[in-house]
């Protein structure tokens, strides 16, 4: 898969924002850094993102990571840490982008927030 860093990229916003490469939409993984650090990594296929999402601060922990559906958006288990490596945010959607349940940790790690939802609603 072809990777590039995220500066190469130019996006067309008559076209709803497509990510473009030499003119071109572009297919594979573009990457941010913070110096030497990768602090994203997004998926893209035919100029929209699509596939794993991932972010990382920059002492390298990792901050963020789901999946993206081109059609619908955030698809999938969507989780996010702490600097510290906590687990603090877990949702999960359908196909189509609907949460079917949230969780949330506070900082010891203790769930404050435990919710499933009727995607139907």
């Amino acid at each position: 898969m072809k990777r590039v860093n995220e500066e190469e990229l130019e996006y067309d916003y008559d076209d709803y924002g497509a990510a473009l490469l030499a003119g071109e939409p572009f297919t594979g993984e573009a990457i941010d850094k913070s110096g030497d650090v990768v602090v994203s990594l997004t998926t893209f296929v035919g100029g929209r993102e699509d596939g794993p999402k991932k972010e990382w601060y920059e002492s390298g922990q990792i901050r963020s990571e789901g999946q993206v559906s081109r059609v619908t958006g955030a698809i999938g288990v969507w989780s996010e840490w702490n600097e510290s490596g906590q687990l603090v945010e877990r949702k999960e959607l359908d196909e189509e982008g609907n949460v079917v349940s949230w969780r949330q940790w506070d900082e010891e790690g203790v769930l404050i927030k435990d919710e499933a939802y009727d995607p139907l609603w």
